[in-house]
């Protein structure tokens, strides 16, 4: 009777640590998975694999058109010295890999493979709408603001936030943009709508809005936000970009010709051009705030020292 209990103890447990053994394995290549913006030969933990159960939705093929899909190339490849806390933005599964720890697996720049994808965005532990890591007011501006610090002191990496919320500027008080009080979810608003016939009463994967955040004018109108009339961004924004841009231009002379950056003028000159540079080229999300911001910078010309030669 005792051998009979010990030989069932024994297969039952050589059966239990088999199926531990599958379980691991399983886990393991699970983790091997990567993001369609990723080698499919690299062998890794890191990976987030959401293509294997989402890849044939519209919002996955969405993002692969989008900037979020080359995010972590767009790093690795950049003008800036790459630091292991830059993947706090630039690539998804920071949080999880690197506070947490995987045993024997450091995590960093060179171990990365996710781009900005699913999980910086969306958790299945979630309670909020949509399954958002934080509510889609705060998301977006958790990245896409100037105090990142990584690209280093004084670089003004990108300033969507402070430009949109019209802060931090020198020398020119608080000016939010308009959309500001209109829009309660903030980029979401804008960037995920969507403005594209339904196929068969179904949605489509969309070329502008949805998953690849690209914001289309076309959209502001028929939100019902703007009219026809005030929603002429066709003409408008042209002559908008181009006041700006020749503003850009003459601050940006005036400061390569400064014969000192030290000075607080410099600085605060410096910055506002800076500002709107970061803010897609040409101060987008607050056009008002941008023209300021130039026109503050410009006023500092006499407070600057210059060659003699100029």
């Amino acid at each position: 009777m005792k051998q009979a209990f010990l030989f069932l103890f024994l297969f039952l447990s050589l059966l239990m640590g088999s199926l531990v053994v599958f379980k691991i394995a399983t886990i393991q290549a699970d983790t091997t998975n990567t993001q369609e913006s990723t080698s499919e030969t690299i062998k890794t933990p890191f990976a987030e694999g959401c293509n294997k159960c989402h890849g044939d939705e519209d919002a996955y093929k969405e993002w692969t058109q989008a900037g979020h899909s080359h995010a972590l190339v767009n790093l690795l490849e950049g003008p800036y010295e790459v630091k292991t806390s830059c993947l706090s933005c630039h690539s998804s599964g920071y949080t999880l890999f690197a506070e947490r720890g995987i045993p024997g697996h450091p995590y960093n720049e060179k171990t990365a493979v996710n781009a900005v994808a699913c999980s910086s965005c969306h958790s299945h532990a979630s309670k909020e709408e949509h399954l958002l890591v934080v509510p889609a007011n705060k998301l977006c501006i958790s990245c896409h603001k100037m105090d990142c610090g990584c690209a280093g002191a004084g670089i003004v990496h990108q300033s969507q936030a402070e430009m949109f919320l019209g802060r931090e500027g020198a020398g020119v008080k608080r000016m939010p943009s308009p959309h500001v009080r209109a829009m309660k979810k903030r980029c979401v608003h804008c960037h995920m709508a969507k403005n594209e016939p339904k196929k068969d009463g179904q949605e489509t994967v969309a070329k502008h809005g949805g998953h690849t955040f690209k914001a289309d004018f076309s959209t502001c109108g028929s939100a019902g936000c703007h009219d026809s009339v005030d929603n002429d961004m066709a003409t408008k924004l042209p002559l908008y970009r181009a006041e700006i841009e020749a503003k850009m231009k003459e601050v940006k002379t005036m400061l390569d010709n400064a014969a000192d950056n030290t000075s607080q003028a410099y600085k605060d000159a410096k910055l506002n051009y800076d500002m709107v540079k970061g803010d897609s080229g040409y101060g987008l999300h607050n056009i008002p705030y941008a023209r300021a911001l130039l026109e503050h910078s410009l006023s500092l010309k006499p407070q600057l020292t210059f060659a003699k030669d100029q």
